[in-house]
């Protein structure tokens, strides 16, 4: 693929958005913006960037997507470094386990969906207002292209995720939603919903409700039989924000293994 352009990738600190930002790196793309909240994380990430794209120009920014005004500062800084944005991959989120509805505490249903929803949307925001601003940069009258990563949880209902779930579908919603109205503007939007990915979250991450852990590959379903690796969903994040998917928007691409019930 030919990146020509500027990646901003958030969550990049480790798993997916990790291996997107590398991967955006190895094919081409020699200006990225990574994000985290973990700034160490982020080292270790522009190290691994560095080793396979030494010529590239990569800003570092340790970011809480929950707090508007980091997110907002990030993407200013990204178009003042860069002069524009072309590719974003918003990746940042966690997961929680929880239990049923009744039980939930309020402060828990409000830490997911400030990072996981709340935080997205800073995201998408800034970086659609400064797509809005510059130069479409193809034939196709591209201004910029926009994934945001949900999960499963946001397709299907899972029992033992009501918070997770409820966050996850709410980006798929907004994702469609904007990828309708901004199309006409020249700026795709897409959702990549991943199964049962080899990440952090997953390995900290116990299934307290269901009867087998989910650090068990036998506690999911698919036509594969595994985990997914982090590689994987990041192959799906960089082909769909380049000009290669350059068809395509309001679209939800589920990356799971063929998971059953889905």
């Amino acid at each position: 693929m030919d990146f020509p352009g500027v990646a901003l990738i958030t969550g990049a600190g480790s798993g997916i958005g990790q291996q997107t930002s590398i991967l955006y790196a190895k094919e081409g793309c020699q200006r990225l913006t990574i994000a985290d909240i973990n700034s160490t994380a982020l080292e270790h990430t522009q190290q691994l960037i560095n080793s396979v794209a030494p010529a590239a120009q990569v800003l570092v920014r340790a970011c809480d997507v929950s707090k508007e005004e980091e997110v907002e500062a990030m993407v200013d800084e990204t178009v003042t470094r860069f002069g524009r944005i072309d590719y974003c991959a918003n990746v940042a989120g966690i997961s929680l386990l929880g239990p049923p509805t009744d039980q939930i505490a309020t402060a828990l249903f409000d830490r997911d969906q400030n990072i996981n929803l709340r935080g997205l949307f800073f995201c998408e925001r800034a970086e659609l207002r400064a797509m809005l601003k510059q130069e479409p940069d193809s034939r196709y009258t591209a201004r910029g292209s926009i994934v945001n990563v949900s999960s499963m949880a946001g397709l299907v209902g899972l029992g033992d995720l009501p918070v997770y779930s409820a966050s996850k579908h709410g980006v798929v919603g907004l994702s469609k939603a904007d990828g309708m109205h901004y199309g006409q503007h020249g700026i795709r939007v897409n959702t990549v919903c991943p199964g049962a990915i080899n990440t952090p979250i997953l390995q900290n991450s116990g299934n307290a409700v269901g009867v087998k852990p989910l650090t068990s590959p036998d506690a999911i379903q698919n036509a594969l039989g595994r985990f997914g690796d982090p590689q994987e969903v990041a192959e799906a994040l960089v082909w769909i924000t380049s000009h290669r998917a350059s068809y395509i928007t309001a679209a939800v691409l589920a990356v799971n293994g063929g998971q059953i019930g889905a």
